[in-house]
């Protein structure tokens, strides 16, 4: 019975193996699997990288259509700022939203290309020298800043747009153009011509973000000045213009343009040149039949900042682009020292002692009566920087200071014999010692000014608002520190500080604290 059995299964499967239906169909399906797969192979070959390249190009028109809405925006917050005098006290914000990574095609090739934002990360400086008669006076400097975005395309070639001083520029492969144009503007009846530049300073600490999904940039106007203007002086006839920047291409060609659209003719009413690599040379010449009437600059400081956006790290998207790990706990800030203001305050140590801290700085706005004549001035070893009415002067201690002086009073500053770095509208103007300063009639005082005194076993004098702190006698080795120092409030603005080898002399108002060794 089982060897019947037995037999019976080998003629089964000998059946099996010799049926030639079984066979066919193991063919066709192994023929039908190659056939899909050759299809696959050919079609991600030969045809996904070309829709890849299609997809990844119209992120970029995306891409430059957000820096077009930024380009826009930027101008409308100018208008609004410079328009409005209360802008400034009642700004709002205003949110761009930047699509950073695109290009994915659904189920054959579905990831996404990125991109970087980033914030002052490249420099721009638009230095602008008015002259007369080939005397030139005073530079007027901008340092622009500026947003740029970069690819990381997979198969379209990358680009890198770029927003600075007013203008749109695409770069690609090193050459560049501009897509949308800045304010310098040139108009002329018959032969007299009006130059009329409005600066554009993005203003924000340097930061990036490097993303595939969404970002965003706030932007909020903060002033608008106006720099200079030819009518307020006795005229100019000729003016240069350099402009610092990583896109001289697209400048030249800008400028270019726009003088020769305005009746301009290169060589003899305008000078155009590349200097190095990253330097544009313009100037408007004198001695031709083309006047210059007017030469109007002013300029327009919006404050940026980059908001949330995903981040690529090792090819995983994170919120954040320090990588740190959001489920670690949050350091909890340590808790400011309690500093105690003192309206009035004297401190007299004989000799010298202690140290001015680097970096610390008073501001003040000239509020002179002299309207736009640069009647007040600072000297810088020796050197005369002249005030307008309104400008905003801030002097930065540079080094840690060790002797020097400084005496105000009624709204006057008539000594401030320290090294430091001159800022005026937040550009950098000089640095070196002041040698002369004369000012009047400022307001808007600000100071993080600093003063360090170390403990010492000797006699100081400390006293705040008429009761003393600490006595001649006995003596006392505590540190004393002085922060903020200004003027005193309740006595006619005065303030004198006298630090030399003889004598160490305060009176101030300032925030102090007392350490006790």
């Amino acid at each position: 019975m089982t060897t019947r059995k037995n037999k019976s299964r080998k003629k089964a499967r000998k059946s099996l193996f010799n049926s030639e239906s079984a066979v066919a169909t193991v063919i066709a399906a192994v023929l039908l699997l190659s056939i899909i797969f050759t299809v696959l192979a050919v079609v991600r070959i030969e045809y996904v990288p070309a829709w890849k390249t299609d997809a990844e190009q119209s992120h970029m028109s995306e891409v430059q259509n957000d820096m077009a809405e930024l380009k826009s925006t930027v101008d409308m917050i100018s208008l609004f700022t410079s328009s409005d005098l209360n802008y400034s006290e009642n700004r709002f914000p205003v949110t761009i939203s930047f699509s950073m990574g695109g290009g994915e095609i659904p189920i054959l090739e579905p990831s996404k290309s990125s991109g970087t934002l980033s914030l002052n990360g490249e420099y721009c400086r638009m230095t602008i020298t008015p002259e007369k008669s080939s005397i030139s006076t005073s530079h007027k400097i901008v340092d622009c800043g500026g947003i740029t975005y970069y690819s990381n395309n997979r198969e379209y070639i990358n680009q890198v747009f770029r927003y600075e001083n007013g203008a749109l520029i695409l770069s690609q492969k090193d050459r560049s153009l501009m897509r949308q144009f800045p304010s310098f503007d040139i108009k002329h009846t018959d032969d007299n011509y009006t130059v009329s530049i409005n600066a554009i300073k993005i203003t924000g600490e340097p930061d990036s973000i490097s993303s595939n999904t969404d970002a965003s940039l706030r932007l909020a106007g903060l002033y608008a000045i106006p720099i200079y203007d030819s009518n307020d002086s006795e005229g100019i006839d000729s003016f240069t213009c350099t402009i610092l920047t990583g896109y001289p291409d697209a400048w030249i060609s800008y400028l270019n343009d726009t003088s020769k659209n305005a009746g301009l003719e290169y060589g003899t009413d305008y000078a155009l040149d590349k200097i190095g690599s990253d330097t544009v040379y313009f100037s408007f010449l004198p001695g031709s039949n083309k006047t210059l009437e007017r030469l109007y600059i002013s300029k327009s400081v919006i404050q940026a900042e980059l908001g949330a956006g995903g981040c690529i790290n090792d090819g995983e998207v994170n919120g954040s682009e320090s990588g740190e790990d959001e489920n670690e706990p949050e350091e909890e800030d340590e808790p400011e020292k309690e500093l105690t203001h003192g309206n009035s305050i004297i401190l007299n140590k004989p000799g010298i002692g202690g140290v001015i801290s680097s970096g610390t700085y008073i501001q003040f706005k000239n509020n002179g009566n002299s309207g736009n004549n640069n009647y007040y001035w600072i000297k810088i070893n020796g050197s005369e920087n002249k005030f307008k009415n309104n400008d905003i002067v801030k002097l930065i201690i540079d080094g840690d200071q060790t002797s020097g002086t400084a005496d105000m009073s009624n709204n006057q500053i008539t000594d401030f014999n320290f090294n430091v770095k001159m800022y005026i509208d937040g550009e950098y103007v000089d640095q070196g010692k002041v040698t002369g300063i004369y000012v009047k009639d400022y307001t808007d005082y600000e100071s993080t000014l600093t003063y360090l005194l170390p403990s010492y076993s000797s006699g100081t004098q400390f006293q705040v608002d008429g009761v003393s702190l600490i006595g001649w006698w006995p003596e006392n080795d505590s540190a004393v520190n002085l922060y903020n120092i200004g003027p005193s409030p309740t006595n006619n603005e005065f303030l004198r500080i006298d630090f030399n080898s003889g004598n160490t002399y305060f009176d101030c108002s300032a925030d102090y604290e007392i350490v006790s060794s």
